[in-house]
């Protein structure tokens, strides 16, 4: 009986379907994601109950307090999340690897009796971002806030009409001026071509008009960032970028962003890691979607893993085990203990 194209039996079955898609796109970096069953979403931990993104901010200050020796001054809030993740805490971060191999071990790892998932996405490099970008900031900014902290819908809608209003003010006495400028051109159009390089009224309109746009959309960004609930957000950013300008746009929190992270964890660096970390849809406790385009699926279909026992048999022959994986002291104990025993 043919095996379905979308199901993985062996390693060589993962290259397989390597080999069918092809390489990322120029411009993408390919990930993997193996999920020890095909039914888990694609969510991070702190998403996968209500009461623990209830009380996302509670947890991460109750280990910051409780711990504070694991965590040094300098450490960014995003480098926070990444430790926290490091030690078994629910974060809005969700591991991906640029080793297939990696992935595989994810997916066969646990749940014999359940089919894993390997999953595959090429990310646009454009859109993949350093832990010193504004935009994480904003985003594990998040982390530290009350549930209820924020509304986007109603903080959009009260910005937009506080922008409309100063636009409309601000359109009003442009198009004053530009009517008065058209009918005075005639008589001054050798000193507006000196002074502003414009050689007819109409191009100078085009320029008001321009500029108007940009002025629009600069007054919705500050409407929206002197909005009351984007205070305690901004207060929290404040706290590793003390020069954070208040430029953020709304659609900033609906992402889902790729970061790259300092690779001063063993653990990051062997299992070659980037971190997808999510913003919300909404409200606080409905989490961003990850882009559809970035999913790279066979036939359609997700990618399935069965004979797990087998695939890990063949992962370790590649040097993938959880020995090599996991470094720390803690981790290694029942590996190396395992070697010895009278089989």
């Amino acid at each position: 009986m043919t095996k379905p194209a979308n199901e993985i039996h062996s390693v060589k079955d993962l290259l397989d379907i390597l080999d069918r898609l092809g390489e990322a796109e120029h411009g993408k970096t390919r990930f993997f994601r193996g999920h020890s069953k095909s039914s888990y979403l694609m969510l991070p931990s702190i998403y996968r109950q209500s009461y623990l993104i209830k009380n996302e901010d509670k947890i991460i200050r109750d280990a910051i307090v409780n711990c504070p020796d694991d965590f040094s001054p300098n450490d960014t809030l995003f480098e926070k999340l990444v430790k926290l993740q490091h030690y078994g805490y629910t974060t809005r971060l969700l591991d991906l690897t640029s080793n297939a191999l990696v992935a595989l071990y994810f997916a066969a790892l646990s749940q014999e009796a359940e089919d894993g998932e390997l999953i595959i996405l090429d990310i646009p490099d454009e859109q993949i971002k350093y832990d010193d970008s504004d935009t994480v900031a904003v985003l594990s900014a998040i982390s530290l806030q009350k549930v209820n902290f924020f509304d986007l819908c109603k903080c959009q809608e009260d910005s937009d009409l506080n922008s409309i209003m100063e636009n409309l003010k601000f359109l009003k006495l442009t198009q004053e001026f530009a009517q008065f400028l058209e009918k005075e051109y005639e008589q001054n159009s050798t000193e507006l071509n000196r002074i502003l390089n414009i050689k007819t009224a109409d191009e100078f309109i085009k320029k008001i008009n321009t500029y108007n746009k940009k002025f629009i959309n600069e007054n919705k960004i500050n409407a929206f960032n002197e909005h009351p609930m984007i205070f305690p957000l901004l207060n929290t950013i404040r706290q590793d970028k003390p020069n954070f300008a208040p430029k953020i746009e709304y659609t900033d929190f609906g992402r889902v962003i790729p970061v790259r992270a300092k690779l001063n964890n063993a653990r990051i660096s062997r299992q070659q890691g980037l971190f997808l970390l999510f913003g919300i849809n909404g409200k606080k406790v409905n989490p961003a979607n990850v882009p559809d385009e970035w999913l790279r699926k066979v036939n359609k279909q997700q990618i399935i893993i069965k004979n797990k026992k087998q695939i890990m048999k063949e992962l370790k022959s590649f040097g993938i085990s959880k020995q090599t994986l996991f470094p720390e002291l803690e981790s290694q104990a029942q590996e190396i203990m395992a070697q010895y025993k009278p089989k």
